[in-house]
């Protein structure tokens, strides 16, 4: 990509590749400013080597948690009305049908934007796509506190989920840009496991703050609704957005972004910058004072400009390969593999506490899952049929909440579990693995009538969630480099289309057929293993 370059600066430059031996190619560059004196004969730095002389350090630690509550956010914004939609029901008078439209409602809205957010980002900046993305949702979140009927809260939380899907597409690629090849797969892992917290998170706390509607009676004269106290959860998971704009504000946009964007001045403050908090010395003692493009990050050029020359056609023609010949084969399977996960997992998820909720009352019964459903669905239908008057607030088991939160510290084992096994074992032999263990103990919660033993088989069956992260691993293989990111993308869009129809599956299921969800969904998951069998490599 060629720059805008003083007339007396060198054109061409030597450049070392470490993997392949000395050779010479053409690098573009620009001489910039320097602290101090000058001799014409500065080292010229590749944005991979300055940021090896910059080293680890505060910075680089501050950008992790930002980041990761980036992702932790994500998780927030769209798991969090599983657990209110017990407490909301009498507020908003919900049916089965409503909880299953709340519970897909944000997973829509990411699904809708996912593809955008990923151009944006390419075109925008980083920096700027979670700005506007965590201050959009956090004020659309807060509005959704504010809902008055069933529709107003859907389609507020369909923005916050349209508005989130923003830091989920861009975040990994915000964090990648700041490290080196030897330290960026291993940040990224720590930077998942913010999600993880965030399903450990979400229960922990409203198992704190949803039980005392039974205590406090808030009610608004203004806005003529009770202020209940799910709706002060939905204010506290948003609480990391605050976080993420306040610390997004303290760092920079990505140099590589910059560099490849022609700013090349910028790109050396922010080195700079870098270089000030790791390593607690004056800016001009930072010996970087030229930048360089490489061959990696001038084809990383051509592709943004022709990103934005094509516009939604360069989306387009990216895509539409991976369903022909020789592609379409695995796009279609690993498409299918990530809807199962994601249908079985987040689906049935976002219904547990609801369920648990009158489950825990029969805790030293022998009665099956789908027998408290039916319980539930008959109290429903004869509090109707009498025009019995609903008491507010609905009262909420706060043991409910500590089991949640015990099942999301279960995934976050889990997530580990799968970072040591996976090279012993095998990407697709414990995907599949997964998919079998997940799926029979879907089928069995039909039979099982000791509340633990069926809370038991059901964390099983959930954690089929956890290798997500191995499937997408399986997926980066089976697709050439020019066209991974966007299969990636397609891949996870698919998934989470199937969070959202397993939400409202399941909302369907419970008023009419409460077995035919553990038939479906756990035979699915064992179908989900033949399939992946099916899939190339180990």
């Amino acid at each position: 990509m060629a720059d805008q370059r003083p007339s007396n600066e060198n054109t061409d430059v030597a450049a070392k590749d470490a993997h392949s031996g000395t050779h010479s190619i053409e690098i573009h560059h620009i001489q910039l400013r320097q602290y101090g004196s000058y001799d014409g004969k500065a080292q010229v730095y590749t944005y991979n080597d300055a940021l090896e002389l910059i080293g680890k350090g505060k910075f680089h630690t501050f950008l992790l948690f930002i980041c990761g509550f980036c992702l932790m956010s994500v998780i927030n914004e769209t798991l969090n009305m599983g657990l209110v939609i017990s407490a909301a029901e009498c507020d908003l008078q919900l049916t089965f049908s409503d909880k299953g439209m709340l519970n897909g409602a944000a997973f829509c809205g990411v699904v809708i934007s996912s593809h955008l957010w990923g151009f944006l980002s390419d075109t925008w900046g980083r920096r700027k796509v979670i700005l506007l993305a965590s201050t959009a949702s956090l004020a659309f979140s807060v509005l959704s506190s504010f809902s008055v009927n069933v529709w107003m809260l859907i389609v507020t939380r369909f923005c916050v989920g349209l508005f989130i899907s923003g830091n989920a597409a861009t975040t990994y690629a915000y964090l990648a840009e700041f490290h080196t090849d030897k330290s960026r797969a291993k940040v990224i892992s720590w930077a998942a496991m913010f999600m993880a917290f965030g399903m450990i998170y979400l229960p922990f706390v409203a198992y704190f703050i949803i039980p005392l509607d039974a205590q406090f009676e808030l009610y608004s004269d203004s806005l003529g609704m009770r202020y209940g106290m799910w709706r002060y959860y939905l204010l506290l998971s948003s609480l990391f957005s605050i976080i993420i704009i306040g610390g997004i504000l303290w760092l920079p946009e990505s140099g590589k972004f910059l560099l490849t964007t022609g700013k090349h001045d910028e790109v050396l403050q922010v080195l700079t910058q870098m270089y000030r908090w790791n390593r607690g010395e004056p800016d001009y003692k930072f010996p970087v004072k030229s930048i360089a493009l490489d061959a990696i990050d001038s084809a990383f050029a051509e592709q943004r400009k022709r990103k934005i020359n094509q516009g939604l056609r360069y989306i387009w023609e990216q895509t539409v390969p991976l369903f022909r010949p020789p592609l379409v084969g695995n796009t279609v399977r690993a498409s299918f593999l990530m809807f199962g996960l994601f249908l079985a997992s987040s689906g049935v998820f976002m219904w547990i506490p609801d369920i648990l909720n009158t489950y825990v009352n029969f805790k030293d019964t022998k009665i099956t899952i789908c027998q408290v459903v039916d319980i539930i669905r008959n109290n429903r239908t004869h509090m109707l049929s009498d025009h019995t008057p609903v008491s507010c607030p609905v009262r909420i088991d706060p043991a409910i909440f500590m089991i949640t939160t015990m099942m999301g510290i279960l995934f976050l084992a889990c997530y580990i579990l799968n970072g040591i096994v996976i090279n012993i074992v095998g990407k697709k032999l414990l995907m599949n693995i997964w998919y079998v263990a997940c799926g029979l103990c879907g089928v069995a919660a039909l039979w099982t009538s000791d509340f633990y033993l069926t809370l038991l088989v059901i964390v099983v069956f959930l954690a089929v969630g956890c290798c997500g992260s191995v499937l997408s691993a399986i997926s980066v293989d089976l697709f050439p480099t020019n066209y991974r990111a966007m299969a990636l993308c397609l891949i996870l869009m698919t998934g989470r289309l199937g969070a959202m129809i397993g939400s409202n599956v399941v909302g369907l299921l419970l008023t009419y057929n409460c077995n035919m969800i553990f038939i479906l969904f756990g035979g699915l998951l064992i179908v989900c293993a033949l399939i992946g069998t099916t899939l190339p490599g180990k």
